[in-house]
């Protein structure tokens, strides 16, 4: 990344600011301008952690915020009991059930089997509670790229395929494209597949993950309606069919900002189909 210092501007400030924010050094708003004040807070925060106080944002300072985010994580209430069955079989794949209290959300994908691209043959969905009683809403999506990107790949390795995990705290509001506002990964990084063969086959290769930021957005595909080919809605992003469902997610997604103040999401992909309920 780029050095971020006074006169910097962009989706990294605002990230920054947050996490400023959060800390206790910056009193806001988060607007994505370096200016005085943030460069105030930066070097308040530097000379907090031992580091020299010149104001300037690189590989260092950044890695203290997030150790200093990781230590001062809140002790989390247990999540309420009993879990919907998509979350005890999330959690019998040994992965964490990120609670934070009413309108924390749990994302998560479900992976069909199927190898063939281009399909919404997936599930997309989100886990939350209102007065401590869970609730959970699915939709059709792809968690897979599309023939186009699978066949015209933008990198020489191949079109990104989302390994199967938890990815916590991950995902930001932000621009999709620099075009409407999605759940972007800017807060960390996630493991990919690189299918380079160029066909509509879906490959995942152990042998070819890497790990980093590439762009895994989470997103809707046409403005309005459904889509019923994937195409080039995905390289690689979670893609909703419906932007009903989308946008959905997305009041749901501001509302946990709002209700809880934690500006980052959590995304868990599973790759063998589950049932789903309530239940």
């Amino acid at each position: 990344m780029a050095l971020l210092r006074r006169g910097s501007r962009g989706s990294e400030v605002r990230d920054l600011q947050s996490d400023l924010m959060a800390l206790g050094f910056l009193g806001g708003p988060a607007d994505g301008i370096f200016g005085a004040g943030t460069e105030r807070a930066v070097r308040d925060f530097q000379s907090s952690a031992g580091l020299a106080p010149d104001g300037i944002v690189g590989p260092g300072t950044l890695a203290a915020i997030e150790d200093r985010k990781i230590r001062e994580e809140p002790t989390l209430p247990a999540p309420p009991e009993p879990l919907p069955l998509i979350l005890r079989a999330m959690k019998e794949a040994g992965h964490e059930i990120y609670y934070r209290g009413d309108f924390h959300l749990n994302l998560f994908g479900i992976r069909s089997p199927g190898r063939d691209a281009n399909r919404f043959d997936d599930v997309l969905g989100v886990a939350w509670t209102e007065g401590g009683r869970w609730i959970v809403e699915t939709f059709p999506g792809t968690t897979d790229p599309g023939l186009y990107w699978l066949e015209n790949p933008s990198r020489v390795a191949g079109t990104a395929i989302l390994v199967p995990g938890q990815y916590r705290d991950v995902w930001r509001i932000d621009l999709h494209g620099g075009k409407y506002p999605a759940l972007c990964q800017r807060a960390g990084s996630v493991r990919v597949y690189r299918d380079g063969n160029r066909d509509g086959v879906l490959d995942m290769d152990p042998a070819t993950i890497v790990e980093g930021t590439f762009g895994i957005n989470i997103h809707r595909s046409r403005s309005g309606g459904e889509s019923t080919s994937v195409d080039k809605w995905s390289a690689g992003c979670q893609v909703f069919a419906r932007s009903v469902d989308f946008d959905r997610v997305m009041d749901l997604a501001r509302r946990q900002v709002d209700r809880t103040g934690h500006s980052e999401f959590t995304y868990t992909l599973l790759s063998d189909p589950v049932a789903l309920g309530s239940g």
